[in-house]
């Protein structure tokens, strides 16, 4: 199921899935039930050219008997926007799922966050739902791309050669682990120059892009990456992926989200990958945490149990 499955991210997720083979089923979800009954009657074309399945609208309701639950619904992009302004406005949105999961006890499973901003929004979900953490998951992928093609552009190499991760907040307070760069899986060294221009991308992709002032998101990087993403759910693939999870010791975090390193499975995250970080990477990441909790604090979103 993708709840916003009439946005721009929403639907390129529904695209993909169809395209990857993932599901028997897909359900759309929107507010927008006009522009979402568009997107069904394309979709459902691809039955022919590409593979046998069933895709419709559906409403939120049906999140009880989904397998995996997609939330794209956001507010619509304003220029020059931080992430964590969005934070109210898709809280709320956001809390019309959480109620529909709650209200079915023992729901089996795995919800990943696609809005912004994830860090909270997972945070502030699955504190209302009491869903098992590892199967409330944010989609921070991106984060991880943007910096690998970063440093291909400091080292002068193709970006699918290169391998890197950021963990932290999802944002400003993201935390790039510059002490685990690949090339074709060589470890190398960056320089101080070579790391401050791929920490310079990744800082500087989002307000540029917000910047422009154009209404929409990362559409397609974002629907490739998180319909991989669920299929490596779907498909019990047991693949390491970056992503936001509520924390239980884990880096000296508690019952806060931030991007860390999951083994996915059909029950979400099955394990959490506690790496041993440098010292300022493991304090950048508990920075990261405390941001979580003070944007959360300032919404009125319930804090810690």
């Amino acid at each position: 199921m993708i709840i916003g499955g009439a946005g721009g991210i929403g639907s390129s997720v529904a695209y993909s899935l169809a395209l990857n083979g993932t599901g028997d089923e897909l359900v759309l979800v929107d507010r927008n039930v006009d522009a979402l009954q568009t997107h069904v009657w394309d979709l459902e074309q691809l039955r022919i050219s590409a593979r046998p399945f069933c895709i419709r609208a559906g409403t939120i309701a049906d999140a009880a008997d989904a397998d995996i639950v997609v939330l794209s619904a956001a507010a619509p992009p304003r220029k020059d926007s931080p992430r964590i302004e969005y934070l109210s406005e898709n809280l709320a949105i956001a809390r019309e799922t959480g109620q529909a999961l709650a209200a079915t006890p023992g729901w089996p499973g795995v919800l990943i966050v696609a809005s912004n901003p994830v860090d909270p929004l997972v945070t502030a979900l699955q504190r209302l739902t009491g869903i098992d953490r590892r199967r409330v998951l944010g989609y921070t992928v991106n984060d991880s791309l943007r910096l690998r093609y970063g440093i291909a552009e400091a080292l002068g190499v193709q970006p699918h050669r290169v391998s890197a991760w950021v963990l932290g907040e999802h944002g400003d307070h993201c935390v790039p682990l510059f002490d685990r760069v690949q090339i074709d899986g060589e470890a190398v060294v960056l320089d101080e120059g070579q790391q401050r221009a791929a920490r310079a991308y990744l800082l500087e992709w989002y307000p540029r892009w917000v910047a422009l002032g154009v209404p929409r998101t990362s559409t397609w990087t974002s629907g490739n990456g998180i319909s991989s993403m669920v299929r490596a759910v779907a498909s019990d693939s047991g693949e390491i992926w970056p992503a936001s999870i509520v924390l239980a010791g884990e880096y000296g975090i508690d019952d806060t989200a931030v991007g860390v390193p999951v083994r996915l499975t059909r029950t979400g995250a099955a394990e959490v990958l506690d790496w041993r970080l440098r010292e300022r990477d493991r304090k950048a990441m508990q920075e990261a945490a405390g941001y979580v909790d003070e944007a959360l604090a300032q919404v009125g979103a319930p804090q810690r149990r």
